[in-house]
Parts: structure tokens; sequence; C-alpha cells
């Protein structure tokens, strides 16, 4: 009998506003949709209107040429993972707006829940440098395609 392994914690947990979490989720064999500026920033727009739709707080968010990491928390409105279902689903349709075709996201996404001695701004700056670890930019603050919908960083 061959078991497989459970990747998901319990389903409460996503649903939890006072649970802030680190996601990534990759494209579809790592290919680097978000290279093209006018997806990249589409995709950010995109974010920013679901985000606020659902009263979700984005403490940090960052778009990668084949991946996007989120700092997020749940709402009273929405959970994680009704969220990045959400935003998957709308996110392809706008990149078949772009001509690309079938499916660009991977299957689920990779997740960790802060602890309690994280601190979350330390996390959302973590997140933003990712431009500068990977050589594309000097300051995390030159880049276009990251921020935050909460603070003022």
């Amino acid at each position: 009998m061959r078991y497989h392994k459970k990747i998901r914690l319990n389903v409460d947990i996503y649903r939890r506003p006072d649970m802030p979490c680190s996601i990534t989720i990759c494209t579809k064999n790592k290919k680097p949709i978000f290279s093209n500026t006018e997806i990249a920033q589409g995709i950010s727009k995109l974010l920013k209107e679901i985000a606020y739709s659902n009263n979700i707080p984005i403490y940090a968010y960052c778009i990668m040429p084949d991946h996007i990491h989120l700092l997020l928390s749940a709402s009273e409105k929405k959970g994680i993972v009704e969220f990045i279902a959400e935003f998957k689903s709308l996110s392809t349709r706008l990149a078949w707006n772009y001509n690309m075709q079938g499916v660009i996201w991977q299957k689920s996404f990779y997740d960790h829940f802060l602890r309690k001695g994280e601190d979350i701004k330390e996390v959302a700056i973590y997140i933003l440098n990712n431009p500068v670890r990977k050589g594309i930019v000097q300051e995390w603050n030159e880049y276009k395609f990251s921020g935050s919908f909460v603070y003022d960083l």
C-alpha cells in the first residue's frame, strides 16, 4: 500500500486572520512568464484588486520571472487557499490575453506560517529583497513588481 504525504495543514489554519503566512507559487515548469513586463504589471494590478475585494492583507509581494512570493493573512471574508485559487484562476485568464496557452501555474503552492519568534516586517523585507539576491536590482525598491499593500516600506 502506498501512502501519499499530506502537503496541507488542517484547513482551518488557512482561514485564521491572525496567522500570517508566506506563500510561494511557481509557474508551470518554472517558465519565466513574468519576464514579460506587461504580464507582470497586469498580475500586480490583479493581485491588488483581488486582495482589496476580499480584505486580504498582503504584507509583502514579489513577482519574480518564474514565481511569486506573498506574505499574507486570511480575512473574515476569504481563507488563504480560496484566495490563492481565485488568484491563480484569474491570473491564468489574464495571461491568456497575452497569448499564453494552457496552465501557467504548478499545482498547489508552498506555504510557511510565521512562528512566534518571526517578525512579520523582517519576513516582508526578506521577500522584497528577492530581486536583490537574484542580481536583478541593487536595492529592493528599484524593482517594479514588489511591495506591500499594508506597510509603507
